[in-house]
């Protein structure tokens, strides 16, 4: 059934056509829980973007006034199941069946986005080769820790993850949680947190000269949520003189498997423990009745400490001006700051009426404090982040038109592990079609598949200038585009002599020492060479940094020895001389991890002294901490304050420009091309300057978020989208 027709909106030019997004939840709006308030919050913030929205429900709304956020806005349409013809008025879509209503509703006018939420449907979603590639799947309730995941079930979350193009995590721990435990989720994670409807921050907070402080608990009874305990407190307030009263908001008591009897405890303590129970409330009345205390109740468990959600209620408290009293925890400081005055410490009674006591009168300071911190939880707020995450993975036809044909382009490689960008790129496009050719190894060549694909493919792509170079320059046809990416040691390869130079319409280097170079070499001076640098993604690199980051190094990869892990240990041991809190994080794999290098003795000998020196100063073996390769570089620079790249010869080095996206400071040592790929601003001359800079800037505040900033401005040079325009200026 239809509630809502969409009524015309306008094209966005940039795109040529209208962005169309279709939208479920496995949630049964007829109860009211946080799942259902999400829905209908991202629908309403979804129709805040330049998106026409359609929102499959899963089961038959018989409530009245709940969709009423949603149903009268014109660009959002709303479907309800059809009777299945059973004696239920609200037949409800098992997982399964949910993904397939959603691949018909697709399939009769395609959606350019497809939101789901549940872990079941999602799977089904990502199965579906109709849907996956546009499937964004918001994840809550992936066990933690990561030895709770089944290796079968972290099977299904890999290839589901991998499957689709984009993961909503709540919170950015529980961002940094999901691409620690999935790689497949790195580079694709965004963060979507709890919303807050935009009238709420128009209550003005309360103004009272009442001695009594009002007290409200809004939300769910449950034995981890305190609630029981809420209802002593009337009587322990009495107790200890304070004048106070206890409101509290709900009638929905969570069954408890490990203690049988707290629901019936639950509601014998709310009937007669002195608490004034208002029982369920729909959510708009239950906030203006919140807005009328003085303090809000989200007193959990210290058990729910390690959660990576954040209540919504807490926020929505804090918007209309109502101090929350709360767990300390990383994530409320993160929001409301070390210092605020309603946390606790510990989850028993006299702690709680300690805070309150010790609070006396809530003055409208604080009120206003609270409501400052969470405004960029707002409907509206986070609409706009939604449309920035959007326009980020779409294709830009303003500078290219689509075709009027499809592009067929194959992508082959050994290794593509630079070739992420290029990839995306062509993928958000409907005018290319891609293909790869997955070559085992960079010798070894699955021939048959190579002239399978050189039959179908317009333009070829040999990222690297390898074997597979050689290959398709002595096999392509005079009408196919032929296009190869050299990056450093291809150089040194002994099959650069058999490319067939004449058949490569670019090559493309990644910077301009390196196009010098190539044309330095013989047979490769007339090539035509063009220079489009590595890239970066700044919406997924971007991150607050973590406390303390300043005095954290970062390097990442130090083999082969030319990437002189011995300057960076040369810099920690001069900053430790002036502040013990310097420490260097080296990530990646380790020298012996390469046989081919860790097998040259000179190599070898030099890798042995570095950690020698590094075993032999106290000091450094505390400072040094070796992290393994892995995938989730956004998490990981949370932490780094510096990004180091101390090698003596690079081709362009992406380590650093990933730190300058973070918001790190990067810190480059001389080396040939190092000043026209990233200017001279952060280069040092040797290590000893650099202990110079680091410190200058880690004991100044003021000036290291001044090189942040800069650095991160800097990096938009290396931006993807920017880099996918040099791209596609090939290509098409």
């Amino acid at each position: 059934m239809l509630l809502n027709q969409k009524t015309e909106t306008a094209i966005d030019p940039l795109r040529g056509h209208e962005r169309r997004i279709l939208l479920y939840g496995d949630v049964n709006l007829n109860i009211i829980d946080g799942s259902a308030i999400w829905l209908v919050s991202m629908a309403e913030a979804l129709a805040a973007t330049n998106s026409q929205v359609t929102l499959l429900l899963k089961a038959r709304v018989t409530r009245d006034g709940f969709l009423g956020r949603i149903e009268e806005l014109p660009n959002v349409e709303i479907i309800q199941p059809e009777h299945d013809g059973s004696e239920s008025d609200a037949p409800e879509f098992a997982p399964r069946a949910a993904a397939q209503r959603l691949a018909e509703i697709d399939r009769a006018n395609p959606y350019d986005i497809v939101i789901c939420r549940g872990s079941k449907v999602c799977a089904h979603v990502a199965n579906s080769v109709q849907l996956n590639h546009k499937s964004w799947i918001y994840m809550t309730d992936i066990p933690h820790p990561i030895e709770k995941i089944g290796a079968a079930r972290l099977n299904k979350l890999r290839t589901g993850i991998g499957a689709c193009q984009r993961v909503f995590a709540q919170t950015r721990d529980a961002q940094s949680y999901i691409e620690a435990a999935i790689p497949e989720a790195c580079g694709k994670t965004l963060v979507l947190n709890p919303m807050v409807p935009d009238e709420y921050y128009a209550f003005m907070p309360r103004e009272s000269d009442e001695e009594i402080t009002r007290i409200v608990y809004s939300g769910k009874f449950a034995k981890e949520w305190r609630t029981l305990e809420m209802c002593g407190l009337p009587a322990a307030l009495i107790d200890a003189g304070i004048s106070a009263t206890v409101t509290m908001i709900g009638d929905k008591f969570q069954h408890d498997p490990a203690h049988k009897h707290w629901a019936a405890h639950m509601e014998t303590a709310i009937h007669n423990g002195g608490v004034d129970w208002r029982g369920g409330m729909p959510r708009d009345e239950a906030a203006r009745t919140v807005a009328e205390h003085d303090i809000s109740l989200s007193w959990r468990s210290r058990k729910m400490d390690d959660s990576f959600e954040i209540s919504t209620k807490v926020l929505e408290s804090a918007a209309m001006g109502v101090p929350p009293l709360i767990n300390r925890t990383a994530a409320h400081e993160a929001i409301f700051g070390a210092d605020y005055p309603l946390f606790l410490d510990d989850d028993d009674t006299d702690l709680v009426l300690k805070v309150i006591e010790s609070l006396g009168t809530v003055k409208q300071e604080l009120r206003y404090r609270v409501r400052e911190a969470v405004t960029s939880f707002s409907i509206s707020a986070s609409a706009q982040r939604l449309e920035s995450y959007f326009r980020a993975a779409e294709a830009d036809y303003s500078l290219f038109p689509r075709g009027k044909r499809k592009t067929r382009v194959v992508l082959a490689s050994h290794d593509f592990k630079f070739a992420g960008e290029l990839v995306t790129a062509l993928s958000a496009r409907d005018d290319i079609e891609l293909k790869f050719d997955r070559w085992p190894t960079l010798h070894t060549h699955q021939e048959a598949q190579s002239r399978e694909l050189l039959e179908w493919a317009d333009v070829i792509i040999c990222e690297w200038a390898g074997p597979n170079a050689v290959w398709y320059s002595q096999n392509k046809r005079r009408r196919q585009k032929l296009i190869v990416r050299l990056h450093m040691f291809e150089l040194r390869g002994p099959w650069l002599p058999n490319i067939d130079v004449a058949e490569i319409d670019t090559l493309v280097c990644v910077s301009e020492l390196y196009e010098e170079r190539v044309r330095a070499t013989p047979g490769w001076e007339e090539a035509n060479i063009r220079v489009i640098p590595n890239a970066v993604e700044g919406i997924d690199l971007f991150r607050p940094k973590l406390s303390g980051s300043e005095f954290r190094l970062g390097i990442v990869g130090i083999v082969p020895v030319r990437k002189r892990l011995d300057r960076a240990v040369d810099l920690l041991a001069g900053l430790l001389e002036k502040d013990e809190r310097y420490t260097l994080h080296v990530r990646g794999r380790m020298p012996w991890e390469y046989s081919y290098e860790w097998n040259k003795p000179t190599q070898q000998m030099a890798y042995r002294q570095i950690f020698a020196d590094i075993g032999a100063d106290e000091r450094l073996r505390k400072a040094v901490v070796f992290e393994p390769f892995g995938a989730d570089m956004g998490s990981w620079m949370r932490k780094i304050g510096f990004m180091l790249s101390p090698s003596s010869d690079e081709s362009f080095h992406l380590a650093p420009a990933e730190g300058m996206a973070s918001g790190s400071v990067p810190v480059f040592w001389p080396r040939p091309g190092v000043e026209g790929i990233f200017g001279s601003r952060w280069k040092v001359s040797d290590s000893a300057a650099g202990v110079d800079f680091v410190h200058g800037l880690a004991s100044n505040p003021a000036l290291f978020e001044a090189e942040a900033t800069a650095a991160r401005s800097y990096s938009a040079k290396f931006e993807a989208s920017t880099v996918a325009a040099s791209w596609l200026e090939e290509i098409l």
